[in-house]
């Protein structure tokens, strides 16, 4: 009998407990899986926040930098629509709506998970409203987005068989445009300060991860100064987006992201 298949005593086993994986982490994985047959490409940004920290600070209503992240990406998408698409088999489903997907971590049945809401129409709402939709989100007592239609019923079988059901789903436009919005905002500047990571996840073609507010040193008007800075990470499927809109793209969110804009046109 060799050393591995002799039984461990009480004293030689480690500690240790097994669990099944929660339902609510089956679509990330899945997503996960989704994205790992995708081509992305990705754009690191450092914003200048001056006019957007004082523009928050000085709101009547309380806005987050994720409200106005979300508010700002979604007027970018409003004036280049050919973001706002998936692709579905052959073909590209372009989304006559700006709604983009959040993630937000909340308490439910006793444990942390991580929810996705989405913000219909988020390129004409204001940020103090987007703060008050995640807001709600985070403290609901249900997941925010129920499932409907094929979608219901393909997240109820096995892992493997799931998978391959959504892969075949996504090819027909119909379906895929029920898998929720194209452009999607996931914020991990409430945990720290500086860069964060980006995740690509399907079916998003567009995903903008956003960091924490630093001071940096930076050349303005000739002269070195500390100014605060948002670190963005934009991820693009290049599948649906060639290099030049996406650069197009990611310009405009800059010129919005640094004028503060959100606050000025808001309805």
């Amino acid at each position: 009998m060799s050393v591995d298949d002799r039984p461990a005593s009480a004293d030689d086993q480690p500690g240790y407990v097994v669990r099944p994986v929660p339902k609510e982490r089956r679509p990330v994985l899945d997503r996960l899986a989704g994205a790992s047959r995708r081509f992305q490409v990705h754009a690191l940004l450092e914003l200048d926040a001056t006019e957007a920290t004082s523009r928050i600070q000085a709101a009547q209503s309380r806005a987050t930098w994720t409200g106005f992240v979300i508010a700002t990406l979604g007027r970018a998408v409003a004036r280049h629509p050919e973001v706002n698409a998936r692709k579905a088999g052959n073909r590209i489903l372009f989304f006559d709506r700006v709604d983009l997907g959040a993630t937000v971590e909340r308490n439910w049945q006793g444990r942390t998970v991580l929810d996705v809401t989405t913000i219909r129409d988020a390129d004409q709402r204001t940020c103090a409203e987007i703060t008050a939709l995640l807001h709600e989100t985070k403290y609901s007592a249900g997941h925010a987005d129920a499932l409907t239609g094929v979608t219901r019923w393909i997240v109820r079988l096995p892992g493997p068989l799931r998978r391959s059901a959504i892969r075949v789903a996504a090819r027909r436009p119909r379906i895929a445009a029920s898998f929720g919005p194209a452009v999607g905002v996931t914020s991990i500047g409430m945990f720290g300060s500086g860069w964060g990571w980006a995740i690509p996840l399907a079916p998003l073609t567009v995903i903008a991860t956003v960091g924490g507010v630093v001071d940096r040193p930076v050349v303005h008007d000739g002269r070195i100064v500390a100014r605060p800075m948002l670190p963005v990470t934009l991820s693009f499927d290049h599948a649906v987006i060639d290099g030049a809109p996406a650069a197009r793209f990611t310009e405009t969110f800059r010129s919005l992201a640094e004028t503060a804009a959100a606050f000025d046109d808001a309805p």
